[in-house]
């Protein structure tokens, strides 16, 4: 079995905490960085159902994405997500934007699937950029983005032309339709963003492809598992069950 500080460690070790932006709050947030795991579980968001997988499949460490404290806490009531997880006993490590900016982390493995070969990485701020093979129109490029990552339902913008270069953003990257215009991108692949942004695509004739914060970021999870399964043969890593999307496309 491993403990929660060696899993720290090897996580560090691919994207360094202190490489986190200053807004940020991953680590080690709750818990004893000396348990031992024989299982751990990995999610995006620690939810009321994540804990009680944890529960039910008695592991003792949560791997998320999402730190479960982000702004400073002034109480912890009894029917808080902290409260639930420390009562529980469960210790909880969040990789968070280290793990967007790291070589082949959230961005990387975001644009790798939507059929990008890297040109630019920044770790200035949160994006990549890269090409495709084979320029299409925004339409098209839709429908592949849909299909490589299986995407529910998506929010997209036209251009006038086709698509070639693109910048990536994962989660709520919209502000980086700034950045795609000064790298000269034809187009945005994010998870959110906001309505002045799309406004600013539009002016600046960038396409956007709105995937949804979950969608943008959830493969990562799998891959941290496959990652961490190889570094600690004798610990199971898996991603929790009930990690799962919530938003509901309607179909016209």
């Amino acid at each position: 079995m491993n403990s929660a500080q060696e899993i720290f460690e090897y996580i560090d070790s691919i994207a360094p905490f202190e490489s986190a932006m200053s807004f940020d709050n991953p680590g080690l947030l709750i818990g004893d960085k000396n348990v031992k795991a024989s299982e751990v579980l990995l999610a995006l968001d620690i939810t009321t159902e994540v804990i009680n997988e944890a529960v039910q499949k008695k592991v003792p460490v949560i791997v998320t994405h999402h730190p479960i404290i982000f702004n400073p806490l002034k109480k912890i009531s009894s029917d808080s997500l902290q409260y639930k997880l420390i009562r529980a006993g469960i210790t909880v490590i969040s990789a968070h934007t280290n793990l967007d900016i790291c070589p082949e982390g959230v961005n990387d493995t975001l644009a790798r699937a939507a059929g990008l070969i890297l040109t630019h990485h920044t770790n200035e701020d949160c994006y990549v950029t890269g090409e495709l093979e084979c320029e299409m129109t925004a339409g098209d490029y839709a429908a592949v983005i849909s299909e490589k990552l299986g995407c529910k339902g998506m929010r997209y913008t036209e251009r006038r032309g086709k698509v070639k270069k693109v910048t990536v953003s994962c989660g709520a990257g919209g502000s980086s339709i700034f950045a795609a215009a000064g790298e000269g991108a034809d187009a945005l692949i994010t998870g959110e963003i906001k309505h002045h942004e799309l406004l600013f695509a539009r002016e600046n004739n960038i396409a956007v492809f709105d995937i949804g914060h979950f969608r943008s970021e959830d493969m990562m999870m799998e891959k941290l598992a496959q990652l961490l399964s190889a570094h600690f043969p004798e610990t199971k890593f898996e991603k929790a069950e009930s990690d799962t999307e919530e938003i509901i496309y309607l179909s016209s």
